[in-house]
């Protein structure tokens, strides 16, 4: 195993727990990590303002992340780094999406906006009930997410849909993919689809950090859970994925460590860590 100079961790199903909470020993094992002169990334699909504050208050978080890469910021909450979406592909997705009743959120500045249909009844729209209080809690209600998505068209950051029926889901989904050749366009989760500017991925928002930092991607270290983490997992030095991970994350990885709910990022930490002891 190569020396690791940077480990990029994503948070939801990963360094937390499906309760939404981070473990003492995942906690413990990210300030080792700090503390032993690796950079500890968190790279999530949330955007800056919804990180949770357990994981900021450890200290040992050098960067986060946001909105799956198309952001990034430092450990004061500077933004030092943007790959926001293309106008002309903004339009493009709601023309295409014109005639489809979706639950719409929008990221930008490191916030969150979304259908205030959404918010009256997340557990309707598949939120776990470990999640209503963070939903809840960290988006903007708005009755027309559309028109909120044009007024915005130049400053987003990302934006995604919410469907749980699978099969309006993908099909949907299809015919983005089929006519959106500038967007990078994944899932964080089983009823969310997210669009990102083509270059805005973790994976590249990683390649970033190392070239600020002048670390070498042979160095760099990466977990995670679902899709939007298996290039971030292909390309770092060592990938890992949780047990819980989704196929294409699973087939990305190097290694399969525990679950997000046993502690699986404690584990890599560890394996990190004695490996230069």
């Amino acid at each position: 195993m190569n020396a690791v100079g940077l480990l990029a961790i994503d948070l939801d199903g990963t360094a937390l727990r499906t309760d939404n909470t981070l473990s003492p020993a995942v906690a413990r094992a990210l300030i080792a990590a700090s503390e032993s002169g690796i950079t500890v990334a968190a790279a999530s699909g949330r955007p800056y303002h919804s990180m949770p504050k357990q994981l900021l208050r450890l200290g040992c978080i050098d960067y986060v992340i946001a909105s799956n890469g198309a952001a990034i910021y430092d450990r004061r909450g500077k933004r030092i780094y943007e790959d926001m979406m293309n106008e002309a592909d903004v339009l493009r997705l709601l023309e295409l999406t014109a005639g489809d009743d979706l639950i719409w959120e929008a990221f930008l500045n490191g916030a969150t906006y979304t259908d205030s249909r959404y918010l009256a009844d997340p557990l309707a729209y598949g939120c776990t009930e470990a999640y209503i209080d963070y939903v809840r809690g960290s988006r903007g209600g708005l009755t027309d997410m559309r028109k909120y998505i044009y007024d915005n068209r130049k400053t987003l950051d990302s934006v995604e849909y919410v469907c749980t029926d699978k099969a309006v889901r993908e099909s949907v989904r299809k015919r983005l993919e089929d006519n959106l050749e500038g967007l990078y366009i994944t899932s964080s989760s089983e009823n969310f689809v997210e669009f990102m500017n083509k270059t805005a991925n973790k994976s590249n928002a990683v390649k970033k950090l190392c070239a600020t930092l002048n670390i070498k991607t042979q160095n760099t270290a990466a977990a995670g859970n679902a899709d939007n983490d298996a290039d971030m997992i292909a390309h770092a030095g060592l990938g890992a994925a949780v047990e819980n991970a989704s196929p294409l994350c699973r087939a990305a990885a190097d290694v399969i460590l525990p679950s997000n709910d046993d502690d699986g990022v404690a584990e890599l930490v560890r394996m990190i860590l004695n490996s230069v002891a």
